[in-house]
């Protein structure tokens, strides 16, 4: 499925709670919760070797998506343009490749 496929078909199951200030809080919650889900998995293998389920990691980062996809729905947000930014500052902040040097000594400008 192509990105902009998947924008659109999760705007279908967008639920509106009254507004945007609810509707933003929501979609905010949710990617925190869905993130907080990622971590756990992590977590109990580094706390307990419990083994790493990926079909679980794969459906809570999709769920995370989800959750950021609707948040650009409800403030138009231009996510392809978005990506595309993000790419044009790591080209300048990272020309090569990344470098921890490059991560701790910034050019910001």
């Amino acid at each position: 499925m192509e990105f902009g496929d998947y924008r659109k078909e999760v705007r279908r199951t967008l639920p509106n709670l009254g507004g945007n200030s609810i509707d933003n809080l929501h979609m905010i919650l949710g990617m925190v919760t869905e993130v907080g889900e990622l971590a756990d998995v992590f977590k109990k293998n580094l706390a307990y070797n419990k083994p790493i389920d990926w079909v679980n990691v794969e459906e809570e980062l999709i769920d995370v998506l989800w959750y950021m996809c609707n948040f650009a729905n409800i403030n138009n947000i231009n996510m392809e343009q978005a990506m595309q930014n993000n790419i044009n500052k790591l080209k300048i902040r990272f020309p090569d490749k990344f470098t921890q040097e490059n991560a701790i000594f910034r050019n910001i400008e």
